[in-house]
């Protein structure tokens, strides 16, 4: 990560916080998936935000003092045994130039030197939950508000979640953090084109997520989240994940996709039908939607509101539903009594940045250049559903684009994966089977 982006964030967090203040993160741990084989490990984002490692037992601490920033890393150097076993890691002396630490401790001995550190702050921002022997450390001094009977120690008086700051600070992406999201978000476009041309008639939804997975991998970009694959009824189930059944003729295949780039996320989503072709059902939704979809995105500028862009997907997709006559009542009882819902029951979009659905509050923020949006409504009619007529069943379609904010409105970063219907159905049909 370059130097004088993790710099300008450490700047923008200091300002944040309060005078004679201390902040304390902790790296995410290592996950195992059995007794002694890991998963992937995955840092926490706040702590990739601030220091821009992907390690576990590392621990940052971050205060100001005579008006100069100290940001100070515990983290202990490649072991003999870890050589053997998992390969030699950056020596901490490296690490201290490269992303511009103030100093870099070992680890083991971190909670020995938070007491001075710590010694006489007034505030600590830390998270919890996340170290349990930090966590501990934490809580004891809490309580006996010294450690050790030593002298000329004062723990501090306020303790404050470090998120109340760091969600604010992640909101608005850097030009740094923008490309990133861009190179994510054009990797992920292949991986859906990709499917697009593999689909058809009696294959797996697995082997379509396989497709992706492969164009990812071959970028050097894990996925972002668990894809969700669902042919037929399947796309009604909305955090569907076991990719596993068969996709039949005359189906549509929802696919919820996409990569991360240097922990940046994209997040897409395409509907489109197994055969290549759209029945006029089908058509018929996946138009509406498309339509909700376009009129938010046209709408997106600084200073709205998710609420407003909210209202523009439900008044769309409700009067597309009453005049399907999937909804009898009228468009005023539709909304007030949101029976809409029982076929667009998500919101319209969400927060994307370091993690897929990214921090941040939704109530009452104004749109702001540098802010990165999902818009992805969808209309969802289970086979299940006996208030409905027979050929609407079984149909669920999304469309999920990532939006940039911009001065003057917004640009769609995930453009050049076609949406349209007619163009849709030219990828299908223009398969590598």
């Amino acid at each position: 990560m370059e130097l004088t982006e993790l710099k300008r964030r450490r700047k923008a967090l200091v300002n944040k916080m309060a005078i004679n203040s201390i902040a304390i993160l902790s790296s995410a741990n290592r996950n195992f998936r059995t007794r002694d084989v890991e998963n992937p490990f995955r840092q926490e984002s706040d702590f990739l935000y601030l220091t821009g490692i992907s390690e576990p037992n590392l621990l940052f601490v971050m205060f100001e003092k005579d008006n100069e920033l100290h940001s100070i890393l515990f983290r202990d150097n490649t072991s003999e045994k870890e050589k053997i076993w998992d390969g030699e890691r950056l020596d901490n002396s490296e690490i201290l130039d490269s992303f511009g630490f103030t100093a870099v401790f070992n680890y083991k001995n971190y909670i020995e030197k938070l007491v001075d550190l710590i010694s006489n702050k007034e505030t600590l921002y830390i998270e919890s939950g996340i170290n349990e022997d930090l966590d501990n450390f934490i809580s004891n001094n809490i309580a006996n508000s010294s450690m050790n009977n030593r002298t000329g120690f004062s723990f501090p008086k306020k303790v404050i979640a470090l998120h109340s700051i760091t969600q604010k600070l992640r909101l608005v992406k850097s030009q740094y953090e923008i490309d990133l999201v861009r190179k994510a978000a054009e990797v992920s476009v292949q991986g859906h084109m990709a499917a697009m041309k593999k689909a058809k008639p009696g294959i797996y939804e697995y082997e379509l997520d396989a497709e992706i997975k492969y164009v990812f991998n071959k970028n050097n970009m894990p996925f972002a989240y668990m894809s969700i694959v669902g042919g037929g009824n399947n796309a009604c189930i909305l955090h569907y994940i076991k990719n596993n059944s068969i996709l039949n003729d005359n189906d549509l295949v929802l696919i919820d996709a996409a990569a991360e780039c240097n922990g940046y996320a994209s997040d897409i989503t395409r509907t489109f039908p197994v055969n290549g072709k759209f029945s006029e059902e089908q058509a018929l939704i996946y138009d509406l939607v498309l339509e909700s979809q376009e009129k938010a995105i046209n709408f997106i500028k600084p200073g709205i509101t998710w609420d407003e862009l909210h209202s523009i997907t439900v008044q769309t997709i409700s009067k597309g539903l009453i005049e399907l006559k999937i909804l009898k009542e009228s468009i005023e009882e539709v909304i007030n009594k949101e029976l809409y819902k029982d076929f667009y029951m998500h919101k319209t979009g969400h927060w994307l940045g370091l993690d897929v659905h990214d921090v941040g509050e939704y109530e009452n923020i104004l749109f702001e250049p540098g802010m990165i949006i999902t818009v992805e409504p969808g209309i969802y009619i289970n086979k299940s559903n006996s208030n409905v007529e027979r050929k609407w069943r079984g149909i669920g379609v999304r469309i999920e684009d990532d939006i940039l904010v911009t001065d003057d409105g917004n640009e769609i970063l995930t453009n050049k994966l076609p949406k349209k219907r007619n163009h849709v159905e030219e990828i299908c049909n223009n398969n590598e089977n």
